[in-house]
């Protein structure tokens, strides 16, 4: 569950710097034969669902460990009642 999170944050981080960077590019007038606003706005809509899809993975990470934290809780108790 570790790996599968820290493995999430970077795809969320590498998400949110190509939207920066994307930004970034977008600022930029462009006076040479290369137009790099098609580049820019490809960058911006790949970083979008790149965060958006890391979000979601991050909340069903969420709410299953909330779950597992509960269940693991309840399973603590049942035991010290026996005890």
């Amino acid at each position: 569950m570790k790996k599968l999170t820290t493995a999430v944050i970077v795809f969320l981080a590498v998400g949110l710097a190509m939207i920066l960077v994307g930004s970034i590019l977008q600022g930029i007038q462009w006076q040479s034969s290369f137009d790099g606003t098609a580049f820019a706005q490809a960058l911006n809509n790949v970083g979008y669902i790149v965060a958006m899809l890391s979000g979601v993975v991050l909340a069903g990470i969420g709410v299953a460990s909330a779950i597992k934290g509960e269940s693991c809780k309840a399973k603590d108790q049942d035991k010290e009642k026996k005890d």
